[in-house]
């Protein structure tokens, strides 16, 4: 008893390929029919009832339980060719279409509002998905790295549009959301290299991958199967079909992850969400799409962790947030949905000098950054903290990716540059870069110069942060002349008694970073002739020379 209620279910899901071969489709009954009223519906002369009856070995229909698969010759179906219309497409999708002479055209780029028929291959790229319809209002989401050829798509009967639809995933992912009218008759069959799934109404996806199909129930039943077995699968389960096994016993999905509160507008790309780790979670998925259905993907991301990055490529506007678990056999738990806003534009511009590391000194400061796409004008803000509540210089209207702010107080500041755009709009405040204004060298004090029998010594007041001193004696007042140029790390320091004549002298410090301060004022050196005796014999001399 138990093994006929399986077959039963078996057929009533999946009993299309159970019994069909190459010129025979499979047709489960429904509730309250016959072979009559089939033949009145399905086929192109009703009176080849009884050829249905015949092959079938019927005798007497009224006997037969729903579900009961019926073969039926294809040469007496009346059926036409099903409409379908491609109602989404995001990112780079094209197709193999087969034309109506029966060539074909590859690389096909695929557009909303375009129609695809039977024989067709679509191939998404990354971060791309397209959303097919068929005319029994099924709809097929292809998402992306996929690759899905329509085998069958007919419309069987009169009145009813009994839709026959098969179709092939190479690899990549499909979601499923098939005969929503739950018109009586129609089968949706999906086939991977591995398994094939089978539904009459409901909602499913199905990955096809390194030799393996994994089937996900979202609503409703699925038939999974392959030439090893079945299985079905209800609502909430799902299973796993690996290459030479049967599918694996139905297991329960993941519960959907608790997402936080997302109801703030996003205002910085690229960005981060994160939510709280699910036991049992191997990975995370992540889903972005315009509309709460999922009709199509803008954003497709798996993590080991629980977060996902946020694109800068998402547009300012209201999308859907769709984040699910996936378990350690790769089978993808439910999902929690929630609405995003983000309002990122213009984007705030790229810090580019000062940075943290840079040696600034008090005076005039540089600031340097990008120009954001939409940015016009920019504000800027210095502070010294990093919350900027005590802003020290707030300036708007800046048109330039450059401004040169006056800081003569040392200390540790902050700043940020905000985009505005021609119309007006303010962007998202800048992001915080912080530098240190450090103290200029003092200027050296010169005390008079002191001299001995061979050295002239010089020094001056010592300075706190001075690493070293410098100084130079010239012959000049513009120090063209130089005769001693000499650093020192003391305040003091003592040269070679020079020649004798007029001198100038100079100073300045350096700090740790080399960074020189001010020269003091030249000051003038006195050197005086000592003894004379040296110099009137010279003139003696030169003056008999001249005798």
């Amino acid at each position: 008893m138990k093994q006929s209620l399986a077959l039963l279910i078996m057929l009533m899901f999946s009993g299309t390929v159970l019994s069909e071969t190459e010129g025979e489709w499979g047709y489960p009954m429904q509730p309250g029919e016959s072979v009559w009223s089939i033949a009145h519906e399905l086929l192109t002369d009703w009176r080849e009832w009884k050829t249905i009856e015949r092959l079938n070995n019927i005798s007497n229909d009224r006997q037969m339980l729903p579900g009961t698969v019926l073969k039926i010759p294809r040469s007496l179906i009346r059926e036409r060719q099903s409409d379908i219309t491609i109602l989404d497409v995001s990112g780079t999708v094209t197709a193999q279409v087969v034309m109506n002479d029966g060539s074909v055209r590859a690389h096909l780029p695929l557009v909303r509002g375009q129609s695809l028929g039977q024989g067709d291959q679509i191939k998404t790229s990354p971060q791309s998905s397209v959303l097919l319809e068929f005319d029994d209002g099924t709809q097929v989401l292809i998402l992306e790295n996929s690759l899905l050829k329509i085998k069958q798509a007919t419309v069987v009967g009169s009145k009813r549009k009994v839709v026959d639809i098969k179709v092939f995933l190479e690899e990549g992912e499909a979601e499923i959301r098939a005969n929503p009218a739950k018109v009586p008759g129609s089968q949706f069959l999906i086939d991977t290299p591995v398994a094939f799934a089978t539904t009459k109404g409901t909602t499913y996806r199905v990955r096809a991958k390194e030799a393996s199909t994994a089937a996900e129930v979202i609503e409703g039943k699925i038939g999974v199967e392959n030439r090893l077995g079945g299985t079905t699968v209800g609502q909430g389960y799902g299973t796993l079909a690996k290459a030479n096994q049967p599918p694996a016993k139905p297991k329960k999905l993941l519960p959907a992850p608790e997402l936080p509160d997302l109801s703030a507008p996003i205002h910085y790309l690229p960005g981060k969400l994160v939510w709280n780790e699910l036991e049992g979670a191997a990975k995370y998925r992540g889903q972005i799409s315009p509309d709460q259905l999922f009709t199509s993907i803008t954003y497709d991301s798996i993590s080991n962790q629980p977060k996902m990055g946020l694109p800068a490529s998402l547009q300012d506007k209201t999308y859907w947030l769709r984040v699910s678990a996936i378990g350690e056999e790769g089978l993808q738990g439910l999902s929690s949905v929630q609405k995003i806003t983000v309002d990122a534009r213009p984007f705030p511009p790229v810090r580019q000098a000062p940075r943290p590391s840079d040696a600034i000194y008090s005076g005039e400061v540089e600031f340097i950054w990008s120009r954001p796409e939409m940015a016009e004008r920019f504000q800027m803000d210095i502070a010294t903290d990093q919350r900027f509540e005590t802003v020290t210089l707030h300036e708007e209207g800046i048109s330039d990716t450059r401004f040169t702010a006056t800081i003569m107080e040392p200390g540790h500041y902050y700043w940020r540059v905000t985009s505005v755009t021609s119309q007006g709009k303010v962007g998202p405040l800048g992001l915080a870069g912080e530098f240190t204004v450090k103290p200029v060298p003092a200027k050296p004090e010169l005390q008079a110069p002191v001299s001995s029998e061979d050295e002239m010594f010089f020094s001056w007041n010592a300075e706190q942060d001075i690493a070293y001193y410098q100084l130079q004696l010239a012959n000049d007042q513009a120090f063209n002349d130089i005769q001693v140029d000499e650093t020192t790390e003391r305040a003091e320091l003592a040269i070679d008694k020079p020649q004798p004549g007029t001198y100038y002298i100079r100073v300045r410090a350096f700090d740790a970073d080399d960074y020189a301060g001010e020269w003091t004022a030249p000051q003038q050196v006195e050197q005086p002739i000592e003894n004379w005796w040296p110099l009137i014999f010279s003139g003696a001399a030169t003056l008999l020379l001249m005798l």
